[in-house]
């Protein structure tokens, strides 16, 4: 089994996930982590190396510029090391394993039943979790993902495995194989919706997707964009959502009239309603949104300059949220 995680600027967190990690799964399997720093500060990667150098079975790739959480994972998955019979594990440094989780895991995908599983996904302390993955699902009417069960209690989630549309981008496990041949994350997204395109993706070519609620994984939320949601959220959202719609074939008025427009308008919305930082948010989201018509204008696969004028340095990796996206 291989982790994949990409770091930026949190190396305790990153630092706390590889070394509480098993170095063998329950059944067996040796594990590898393979960790992409993407571009962080020199301190930073610093505290990084002297926290994980030495550790048995732990690689630390370094990226001399911010790739993006999607690219950075397709850069580990394409490693020489990787072998197509692998299970790979794309874990957000910001989890923690809770008992059984990787074994429950291990044996869906082993059972065969889905070509990619994932845990439950909660945050929150012991004392109040909540549910912040447990499926999902994603509207191509109005280009919206939601986590199904998000902010319910743990004890309302199923308890058998189930088949979802949406899979996370915070804690996939799949074979390499699989990944390689829905091509992993698409390039171009930088931050946010990727996953929402390889669920699609993934799914037209056949292969079902699986959630083990029995399975719980901790998720910090955001670590590495601060509290609330950052400029960085909603310009990549706005902005990849209307990117996902151009990659699918849809053509860009579907997003600006009818109630895909005002769907385009919620993300402004939501960014007003913030406690913090409102105008700034809210200007985010616009420019996201008209980038995000630039490229619906060009037809193309979503890969633009990543250093727009005006887009807001974006932290890394993956973090995931209902408006969709890693």
């Amino acid at each position: 089994m291989r982790v994949l995680t990409v770091h930026f600027n949190t190396p305790e967190l990153t630092s706390g996930l590889v070394r509480d990690f098993p170095r063998q799964t329950p059944h067996g399997r040796p594990v590898f982590i393979h960790v992409l720093d993407n571009c962080s500060t020199p301190e930073n990667l610093r505290t990084l190396r002297a926290n994980i150098e030495g550790l048995e079975g732990v690689t630390l790739e370094v990226s001399n510029r911010n790739v993006g959480f999607g690219e950075g994972v397709n850069a580990l998955a394409e490693s020489d090391v990787v072998d197509e019979s692998d299970i790979l594990w794309i874990l957000n440094p910001d989890t923690r394993l809770r008992a059984g989780c990787l074994e429950l895991l291990e044996s869906e995908l082993d059972s065969g039943d889905f070509a990619v599983v994932l845990p439950l996904i909660f945050s929150g302390d012991r004392a109040d979790p909540w549910i912040w993955y447990c499926g999902g699902s994603i509207n191509t009417r109005v280009f919206r993902v939601r986590h199904q069960l998000y902010g319910c209690h743990i004890a309302e989630a199923p308890h058998r495995p189930f088949e979802t549309e949406f899979v996370t981008g915070a804690a996939p496990m799949m074979r390499a194989s699989t990944y390689h041949a829905v091509g992993g994350f698409p390039r171009g997204y930088f931050l946010y919706w990727e996953d929402t395109y390889f669920s699609w993706k993934a799914r037209n070519l056949g292969f079902r997707l699986g959630v083990v609620p029995s399975a719980h994984l901790w998720h910090a939320v955001g670590a590495s964009s601060g509290s609330g949601q950052s400029r960085t959220y909603y310009y990549w959202a706005a902005r990849n959502r209307f990117v996902f719609a151009s990659d699918m074939g849809v053509p860009r008025h579907r997003l600006v009239v009818g109630r895909g427009g005002l769907e385009s308008l919620r993300s402004v919305a939501h960014a007003l309603l913030e406690r913090e930082g409102r105008l700034s948010k809210a200007s985010a989201a616009i420019r996201g949104t008209l980038e995000g018509l630039n490229v619906g204008k060009s037809g193309g696969d979503g890969v633009t300059d990543l250093r727009v004028k005006g887009a807001p340095a974006a932290p890394i990796p993956g973090q995931n949220s209902t408006a969709g996206g890693s």
